[in-house]
């Protein structure tokens, strides 16, 4: 059996005690299979590169820093989950500038970007009134986190329409999987506390990852041909 697949079948056991630990809410599960997964994702991406991306290194190790923040429940913890998650997102920035191509959009095209906008900023607003009143004193960080969220996937939807590529697609849908995450993690922490929202975090938060890990190894070929 090749490495690569015992390491996705490594990956899949360890995310599904992840999520099963959420579920029955057994957090000392949690606490030794959650660190687990992001080494997981390391040895995947190890596998199918050529040449290692210092930077992408440094992202899978803010998303680590991020869960031991968040399962030692250290004083002031919930800050640092926010802070590294915060650094991830900023970086991830840099890789959509550093995808960039000029624009070429069709009629067709910005019109759906523009109907994204309005409808991805009414989204966002929503969030932000849900949550806002019951934030106290991290409200500063959430609302960067949660402007760093809008302007990311922003970013990510108008690369892909432009690029058609599957290395843009891959990220898109990573940084997808990191909204729905920190939306259901957002809306269980400061509006209403449910089991499925909580589920739904674990979940995506790991899909986001290994999505990541897709877009580093993804070609950036375009994947059709625009129709002009």
């Amino acid at each position: 059996m090749k490495i690569r697949t015992l390491i996705k079948i490594a990956l899949l056991v360890t995310g599904s005690l992840c999520v099963l630990s959420t579920i029955l809410q057994e957090e000392s599960l949690e606490f030794y299979v959650k660190p687990m997964t992001v080494p997981l994702f390391f040895m995947l991406y190890w596998f199918n590169v050529k040449k290692v991306d210092v930077l992408f290194l440094l992202i899978l190790g803010l998303c680590f820093l991020g869960d031991i923040f968040l399962l030692t429940q250290l004083e002031n913890g919930f800050v640092y989950v926010l802070l590294s998650y915060a650094s991830c997102y900023s970086i991830l920035f840099y890789y959509l500038y550093l995808d960039y191509k000029p624009s070429n959009y069709t009629n067709q095209e910005i019109v759906f970007l523009s109907l994204f906008f309005v409808g991805w900023t009414a989204v966002v607003y929503e969030i932000y009134d849900l949550t806002y009143e019951n934030m106290g004193d991290v409200k500063p960080y959430g609302i960067v986190y949660m402007l760093l969220l809008y302007f990311l996937l922003l970013g990510s939807v108008f690369r892909y329409v432009n690029t058609r590529s599957h290395k843009s697609l891959w990220f898109l849908i990573a940084v997808v999987n990191f909204v729905i995450c920190d939306t259901c993690y957002a809306l269980d922490m400061f509006y209403i506390s449910m089991l499925e929202f909580k589920i739904i975090s674990a979940i995506y938060q790991l899909l986001a990852v290994y999505f990541l890990v897709k877009y580093t190894i993804a070609s950036p070929l375009p994947q059709k041909l625009k129709e002009h």
